[in-house]
């Protein structure tokens, strides 16, 4: 799952979008520059989609995919609109996002002389 920003009317650089709706492209597929564009970690959208004027997607992308390389941006060649999702559905999102994105190591705290993160004096 991903999400999109869009501008007040469900707009994309000019594309309009629906909720519910699938879309598809012919043609390359390049981050930044041509095909659906969306971001793996919610609040990565805010960077083009800035809050108090804009509405934010859960999508399904697939097809062709080119990921960009500033953030966690995702360019496709298909996408679906999925539910439409208010700031506090984004920071939800975040939230699972993260921890999905991290892993606990068994036994992996620090003691002892490098024990800096458990410093205890």
């Amino acid at each position: 799952m991903n999400y999109k920003g869009f501008d007040k009317d469900l707009k994309c650089r000019g594309f309009q979008y629906e909720i519910g709706k699938e879309y598809e492209m012919d043609g390359p597929v390049k981050a930044c520059e041509s095909g659906f564009h969306a971001c793996e970690a919610p609040l990565d959208v805010f960077r083009y989609y800035p809050p108090a004027t804009s509405r934010y997607c859960k999508v399904e992308q697939s097809g062709t995919l080119d990921r960009g390389n500033d953030d966690t941006k995702v360019a496709s060649s298909k996408i679906k609109i999925g539910a439409e999702i208010g700031i506090p559905g984004l920071v939800k999102a975040q939230v699972e996002w993260i921890k999905n994105q991290t892993h606990e190591v068994k036994n992996g705290h620090s003691t002892g002389y490098r024990g800096a993160a458990s410093a205890t004096g």
